[in-house]
């Protein structure tokens, strides 16, 4: 059979009784007690920050941007009143910073005045990162400054973003602002662009207006040559014409001589007066045939005269014309030749009105030549006297009329030279004229290319004036920042929030913040351990007359040497052997003696009142249930309620309290509080040991065979 079976067994002695089996429960769930009960009280603390008390102060005063009113404090706190991340109070800073001294608030956050001015400030020439205010005290809880500062950062990258908006915003403005410039030069470049596509254009109608006008020039100048030309072999037909009408002149004045001979030698001749009638009829013939050509030479003369008179005048036309053109033209280059030429033609026109007189004259001198030789012919053929004279005069007829038929070979070979000059200079002229046209022509598509290129033009003055406004106006509104001021402002692009951390009572140290937590676990083992060592009530005691506080002090006055002795060492090796820094050194000391005192009478009452056994393990319990609920190491607030209820009520929430300002620094009513409770808890703790142990001076079986011993 197996041992735990026999008779004999250890297990036996729980059997009997109802507290024996109530303590072998206890003992199957003290694992369980120390490891859920821990592992529930700190499970998530993280996600119960929203219960964090936390002072929120808002000083914001607002700023404005293009015109716009920016309120960035109040949207900071709306949106983490709206996050609930951490339990935020918003409160005013004379209550928040007395809240964060006495421990009301853990910490507390400070939005400044100018949070807002300097969160559009990246777009000015001063820019400066928004900053944000947080107080902390370490008096109040260590680990809740450390979570705080945890929170710090998540808030400071939420209000990054929040602020980022409003700085990348007010720089996104001056590069639009510098956009509206950019795309107002853009439209001035476009219509740059449309100028001169349209100047190009004209500049094309302007330059095939100037290749015909070239052209219309070079036809206009070789008209001009054989103008020249013409008027050139005009003038020599003249000479030879003047030369002819001079010695048809001379022969007149010798037939004039001659006929003056035979009008003398009548008489003389009237023996030959049958030849000499005969030669008289047949002068008279050649004198009609010479007044018929010199009728026809006057006809064609006068023909030539008109047709200078027209080439004078449409000469002078021309040259009007092209003196009333524009300034500049090509057109204006050609007036000095056509001046010339016009000269030239009024100068052939007047010589050429004087041969058509000559010529006239000599055809009615002609007439009454062939008139006077054919009364002659007439008269020698009725009578006879004189034909002698009739006959020399008649051989002198002949002589002048052979030298005027010379002078009129002449004149009728200057006359065709004539014909053939001016026909040269008429076909001069048509060419000339038809030269003339296509400048005309030219010289349209000129003013037409011109007239485009000038709107062109004005085109591209208003492009440029569009194109420099806007550049101007992009320029203006584009950033002109210097290396200084462009490194600042990449500061605050990059970190736009600051948060500027301060810290009341701090520690210096995680040894130091959790010392307060451990130097009560620390008193509270020791008290335990002493009472397993020494007997909570001594037996002699209470058999003697001894009241009830004797008996108890009896017990506790040895406790309280090995808790002076336990307090010394542990205060000596913490500040020497860990370098522990108490702000008050000696006060730290005495409240820990205090503590151990304390906590040495509250666990003798147990094992007076309730027996070694069931006090020790109600010892343990309490030690389970304010190591999670003191506050000592996570805020009380990021716990389940229930160790929230059970906070107050546990001793070591005092002694962690007391000990933190006293470590820390920042005394206040907190720590007179916790002395408070603390010397509470031994007087109360000693008066009910000494009532109780009182009880026990009369011995009864239960007494002395108590059903749970140890």
């Amino acid at each position: 059979m197996f041992a735990f079976l026999s008779t004999g067994t250890e297990l036996r002695r729980f059997g009997k009784g109802t507290l024996p089996k109530i303590a072998l429960v206890v003992l199957m769930f003290i694992p369980l007690i120390y490891g859920a009960l821990y592992l529930w009280a700190f499970w998530a603390p993280d996600k119960e920050l929203s219960h964090l008390p936390v002072a929120l102060v808002n000083s914001d005063t607002g700023a404005m941007r293009d015109g716009k009113a920016v309120t960035a404090g109040d949207d900071l706190v709306d949106k983490l009143i709206e996050g609930n991340d951490l339990g935020w109070v918003e409160t005013s800073a004379a209550d928040a910073a007395t809240g964060v001294n006495n421990g009301d608030y853990y910490f507390s956050v400070t939005i400044p005045a100018d949070f807002s001015t300097d969160a559009v400030s990246a777009g000015t020439d001063t820019p400066a990162p928004a900053e944000v205010q947080v107080d902390y005290n370490d008096s109040n809880s260590f680990l809740a400054s450390t979570m705080g500062k945890q929170a710090m950062v998540q808030l400071r990258d939420a209000v990054s973003l929040n602020i980022g908006d409003q700085t990348v915003n007010a720089m996104l403005v001056a590069v639009n602002e510098a956009g509206d410039g950019i795309r107002s030069a853009a439209e001035g470049a476009g219509t740059l662009a449309d100028g001169l596509t349209t100047a190009e254009t004209g500049t094309g109608r302007l330059v095939d207006g100037l290749g015909e006008l070239s052209s219309g020039a070079v036809t206009l100048d070789n008209g001009a040559a054989k103008l020249a030309d013409g008027s050139s072999t005009l003038a020599t037909g003249i000479g030879t014409l003047s030369n002819g009408a001079s010695t048809l002149s001379s022969s007149s004045v010798q037939l004039a001589d001659g006929a003056q001979q035979v009008s003398g030698g009548t008489q003389q001749v009237s023996d030959g007066m049958a030849a000499a009638a005969a030669g008289a009829a047949t002068l008279a013939g050649s004198s009609d045939q010479l007044a018929a050509g010199a009728a026809s030479i006057s006809s064609g003369t006068k023909q030539l005269a008109t047709g200078t008179a027209s080439l004078s005048g449409g000469l002078s036309d021309l040259a009007a014309a092209m003196a009333a053109a524009p300034a500049g033209t090509p057109a204006s280059a050609f007036l000095p030749s056509v001046t010339k030429l016009s000269d030239g033609a009024l100068t052939l026109d007047t010589q050429t009105q004087g041969a058509a007189g000559q010529t006239a004259s000599y055809a009615t001198s002609s007439g009454q030549f062939a008139a006077g030789v054919t009364t002659l012919s007439d008269a020698l053929t009725a009578g006879a006297p004189g034909a002698a004279q009739v006959a020399s005069g008649a051989s002198d007829v002949a002589a002048g009329a052979s030298a005027l038929s010379a002078g009129t070979g002449q004149l009728a070979s200057g006359a065709a030279t004539a014909a053939t000059g001016a026909n040269t200079l008429a076909d001069g002229s048509s060419a000339l004229s038809a030269g003339t046209g296509s400048l005309v022509e030219g010289s349209n598509q000129l003013v037409d290319g011109g007239t485009a290129l000038q709107d062109g033009t004005v085109q591209l003055a208003d492009g440029s004036r569009t194109l420099a406004d806007g550049l101007r106006d992009g320029a203006a509104a584009a950033p002109d920042d210097s290396d200084a001021q462009i490194a600042a402002k990449a500061s605050v692009i990059s970190n736009p929030v600051d948060l500027n951390q301060t810290w009341e009572n701090a520690s210096s140290s995680f040894g130091e913040g959790f010392a307060p937590f451990f130097i009560a676990l620390a008193t509270f083992v020791g008290a335990l351990i002493t009472w397993l060592i020494l007997r909570a009530l001594p037996t002699r005691a209470l058999a003697s007359a001894a009241s009830g506080l004797r008996a108890t002090m009896t017990g506790f006055l040895p406790a309280m040497a090995i808790g002076l002795s336990q307090v010394v060492i542990m205060v000596l090796v913490l500040v020497y052997g860990i370098g522990l820094t108490p702000a008050h050194w000696l006060g730290m000391s005495a409240f820990i003696y205090l503590t151990t005192l304390a906590f040495l009478a509250l666990q003798q009452m147990f094992i007076i009142l309730l027996g070694t056994a069931a006090g020790r393990v109600v010892s343990l319990v309490l030690l389970m249930l304010q190591l999670s609920s003191s506050g000592g190491t996570y805020p009380v607030e990021t716990t389940p309620v229930f160790f929230q209820v059970m906070h107050p009520w546990m001793p070591a929430s005092y002694v962690v309290s007391g000990l933190r300002q006293l470590i820390t620094g920042g005394i206040d009513s907190r720590l007179w509080l916790s002395v408070l409770v603390l010397v509470g808890i031994l007087v109360g703790s000693i008066a009910i040991s000494a009532w109780s142990a009182s009880r026990q001076r009369m011995w009864t079986i239960t007494r002395l065979h108590p059903e749970l011993s140890i």
